[in-house]
């Protein structure tokens, strides 16, 4: 609501035209082999061959969607679980109304494109986001039902979101709950749901699901899943006690599909994490949602009912109201983010999600030499200008394949059209019961379906052990150069120079490279044999060729997803990787290293994962640690 639409957007759950399924198909399959996922040329033009065989012996003759007529209808063809997920990421970097794209390379694929009973989508979809939520420390996952096939609709979800409140309509015209959601839950009613005695306005509706050919299937949320933040402030505590804010704790989009080398996945949900704005601005602040800024100035006492005809906020002047509810707004978001914090669960500020955004878009366009599709109209939060975002002006609103797009039919309107075949009962099913749902698990995580970066072996057979995370005692500073730290009464003769280089996906390595750069320029003021880099710069700014005897590299490496390499570090890897394949010596001891790891110590399996791989890279390429070579830091 309140942004610009797109009516000419693709959608799934349509017929297409061959020609259109084989071109995606091949434009597909080329991106793929432009990222080297097949071995040479050969492999590639054999997948290709493959595949298109695959479309062509599914087609059939219908309307074509394009031209309206009669003509030959597409087929579908199966994507290997290594291509879907690539396809998964890839979408979500084209998702031109998403600021979290630089998370992108983190998604994972949970595939569920076996199941094919509505009763089986429901017990999956909850079981396995369970594990995806992880305590809070939430890893992005899509779970993908089967593709649509030819004239039938696909698997489809009815709610909007996984996690999503009732709305009720009441006698005397007034909403109690998420007005957002009225239809859905007359509908879910109809379909057998009992809603809570008294209602409420944060009463969570149960999940509908609708495999394809099959009738709607229900299902509770589990408490685990379905327990809600409350909404408080520091500042304010009783205050906003009074006012019984609440939210879900994570966003979980089910209404939306993914369109990847012409195969149309109607049912893919989608879990990430929430942006404060998204809540304190939007969900609870919207006049057509929950509302809330009128009674948060109220409890705040940011309206001044002293004055004379002054009674509420209603009577204030335009340009007083405005500044009332500016201030509630604020207030309201940075409660919500702080209460988020307060209840263990990932959740990202408006100012930082800006500042990564903008940065992974300028990274992207230094390698590519052109800018990722963006709607400013989405992109740009409500706290306005004081953002980063806010100032790119008009960013290249184009739309590339794979991408996220919405679904043709409304599942309700699909359900009322099929009811009379399939017949009006749903399965109305009970909570499942995860003690009984057995999933192998690893230290500190919660499924082993997702991937792990091992900590990696350390070179010519040494053992890596990693330093606790706490100070470096100061005779460690001494290190293995073999000599005390530089000072001006002493100094080799050899000509050193230090460079620091930062790899995130966030933004306080950055901060603490730069932090960093600022000190090390005051402490080599006065030596004549050291120079220290003006400005920080990603890993991937980083040649190996310009790294030579005295250069002292120096690294604030953060993790992202399973203890991953984030992207602006992920070339120099490649980088290293391919320098050591062809090498037939042992490398000489050219360099020094440290490595400040920007570590969580919540993700136990996966402690400072990229820190660790990026060592094992530095050892490989002849790099000689100081200093301990690698500190771990905590800094959740």
């Amino acid at each position: 609501a309140g942004r610009a639409a797109h009516t000419d957007e693709p959608r799934v759950g349509e017929n297409r035209a061959l020609k259109v399924i084989e071109r995606e198909a091949e434009g597909f399959l080329r991106e793929l082999h432009q990222e080297d996922f097949f071995a040479n040329d050969k492999a590639f033009e054999g997948r290709l061959d493959k595949v298109l065989a695959e479309i062509r012996s599914g087609v059939r003759d219908g309307i074509v969607r394009e031209s309206k007529e009669h003509g030959a209808i597409g087929g579908v063809w199966h994507q290997t679980s290594a291509e879907l997920e690539f396809g998964l990421r890839r979408a979500w970097r084209n998702a031109r109304k998403c600021i979290m794209r630089s998370h992108s390379d983190e998604l994972k694929l949970c595939d569920l494109r076996e199941i094919t009973s509505s009763a089986d989508m429901a017990k999956e979809l909850i079981t396995n986001m369970c594990e995806a939520f992880n305590n809070g420390n939430v890893l992005p996952t899509v779970f993908v039902f089967p593709p649509r096939q030819i004239d039938s609709r696909g698997p489809m979800i009815w709610n909007h979101q996984v996690l999503e409140f009732a709305g009720y309509e009441m006698d005397d015209g007034t909403i109690l709950g998420d007005p957002n959601s009225i239809a859905l839950t007359k509908a879910i009613i109809e379909l057998g749901w009992r809603p809570p005695n008294p209602r409420g306005r944060w009463d969570l509706l149960p999940l509908v699901v609708m495999a394809d050919g099959d009738v709607p299937s229900m299902i509770e949320i589990p408490s685990e899943l379905g327990r809600l933040v409350e909404i408080r402030h520091p500042q304010y505590d009783a205050e906003f006690k009074k006012l019984d804010l609440k939210w879900v704790t994570v966003p979980a989009l089910t209404r939306l599909g993914f369109d990847i080398g012409g195969v149309q996945y109607t049912a893919a949900p989608f879990i990430g994490w929430f942006m404060d704005a998204e809540i304190g601005g939007r969900d609870l602040a919207d006049t057509f949602r929950y509302n809330a800024l009128p009674d948060v100035a109220q409890a705040l006492g940011l309206v001044d009912t002293a004055s004379e005809g002054i009674e509420g906020l209603d009577d204030l002047p335009e340009y007083e109201r405005l500044s009332v509810l500016s201030r509630a707004q604020q207030e309201l978001t940075y409660a919500v983010h702080w209460s988020y914090q307060q209840a263990k669960v990932n959740m990202s500020d408006t100012l930082t999600a800006s500042m990564k955004w903008c940065r992974y878009d300028d990274e992207f366009k230094a390698k590519n030499g052109f800018r990722l599709p963006a709607d400013p109209y989405w992109l740009a939060p409500p706290q306005g200008s004081i953002v980063p975002v806010w100032h790119r002006g008009g960013a290249p609103n184009y739309q590339p394949k794979p991408m996220i797009c919405r679904h043709l039919q409304d599942p309700l309107k699909a359900w009322e059209r099929e009811k009379a075949s399939l017949g009006t009962r749903a399965k109305l099913l009970h909570v499942v019961n995860f003690k009984k749902i057995h999933r192998p698990t690893l230290p500190g995580k919660s499924s082993s379906t997702y991937c792990v970066l091992p900590t990696p072996p350390a070179p010519s057979g040494e053992q890596i052990v990693p330093p606790a995370s706490q100070k470096m005692p100061a005779s460690q500073t001494q290190s293995s150069l073999g000599r005390p730290p530089l000072s001006h009464d002493h100094q080799p003769s050899l000509s050193l120079s230090v460079t620091v280089s930062y790899c995130s996906a966030g933004t306080l390595a950055e901060k603490v490279a730069m932090k960093l750069i600022q000190r090390l320029n005051d402490l080599a003021q006065g030596i004549g044999n050291l120079s220290v880099c003006s400005i920080v710069k990603p890993l991937d700014d980083l040649r190996t060729s310009a790294i030579r005897p005295g250069t002292i590299v120096l690294l604030v490496v953060s993790s992202t997803g399973q203890g991953e390499v984030p992207n602006n570090g992920s070339q120099f890897i490649a980088m290293c990787d391919r320098e050591n394949g062809k090498r037939l010596t042992a490398p000489q001891t050219s360099f020094r290293y440290a490595i400040y790891g920007n570590g969580d110590s919540r993700y136990a399996a996966t402690y400072n994962g990229a820190a660790h791989a990026v060592e094992q890279r530095l050892r490989q390429i002849g790099g000689l640690a100081f200093a301990g070579g690698l500190y771990q830091g905590d800094t959740a």
